[in-house]
């Protein structure tokens, strides 16, 4: 996996998405050792929304997950489209919250309880 850089902002609006992704996603049961292999199907509208309902403005979650998604190639390198015709991407689990690479997936749920320093 590429390391990117992401703002302390844009690290924020991913924690709520690594939350997100352990509540309501997926991940490989046949090979649980890697943390970023859980994911979520998600559209950008559910994206902003739980960033809204987390205190950004619509504006501001708008901006904050465009930048995320520019940034991060997952998004648009599994673009579907969804029987309502919306984009769905594969939104993944992001390790933000160190510089670990290959973290397990009960290291990458720990980490996403523990939040954000």
């Amino acid at each position: 996996m590429v390391n990117t850089s992401y703002t302390m902002n844009e690290k924020k609006a991913l924690h709520l998405v690594n939350q997100s992704i352990f509540d309501n996603g997926w991940s490989w049961e046949s090979e649980p050792e890697f943390g970023y292999e859980h994911w979520e199907y998600v559209t950008l509208l559910q994206m902003i929304k739980l960033l809204v309902d987390g205190g950004w403005t619509v504006k501001s979650a708008e901006g904050t997950i465009g930048s995320i998604v520019d940034k991060n190639k997952t998004f648009t390198d599994d673009e579907e489209v969804n029987d309502e015709g919306e984009k769905v991407y594969i939104s993944s689990w992001t390790n933000v919250y160190n510089d670990e690479n290959g973290v397990s997936a009960k290291a990458a749920e720990i980490l996403t309880n523990k939040g954000m320093a």
